[in-house]
């Protein structure tokens, strides 16, 4: 549909569409500073507005929950290694839930059940790669 101008190597990107048919992108960047940008865009989505995100995110994923709020989680960088859960709006990303992890972990798997946020993903801290599965209750949910 259109070239998303995006700097420093953008590579894993999450899509997700809003009630009001607005497309949200998630993308993680491998150069530069690295933080991961949020794009918005209209119908027919050939424009694009970009932001740059306070945080590096690595597998970056978001979920729409039924109240309209948006979650992210991916793998955070600084101070350390971690997968991370926040609150993502149209202006920023806000982790604030940690997940037990450490170096090799990420990729999120995201998904609203029983008023719950069932995050799967994978981690290394404890000697090998394994999966883990998360319920987590929000806040105001």
């Amino acid at each position: 549909i259109t070239k998303l101008d995006i700097p420093d190597r953008p590579n894993e990107t999450t899509l997700r569409f809003l009630d009001d048919d607005t497309m949200m992108a998630l993308v993680r960047r491998e150069a530069g500073n690295r933080n991961a940008y949020l794009g918005t865009s209209k119908p027919p989505y050939t424009e694009w507005t970009f932001k740059e995100l306070a945080y590096n995110i690595g597998g970056p994923n978001f979920i729409v929950l039924p109240t309209g709020k948006i979650w992210a989680a991916g793998r955070l960088y600084v101070p350390e290694v971690k997968t991370a859960l926040g609150p993502l709006s149209q202006d920023a990303y806000t982790p604030t839930l940690i997940l037990p992890s450490a170096s090799d972990t990420s990729y999120p798997g995201l998904i609203w059940r029983d008023n719950l946020l069932w995050v799967s993903y994978y981690a290394s801290h404890e000697g090998k790669a394994s999966i883990y599965l998360a319920k987590v209750r929000l806040p105001e949910q």
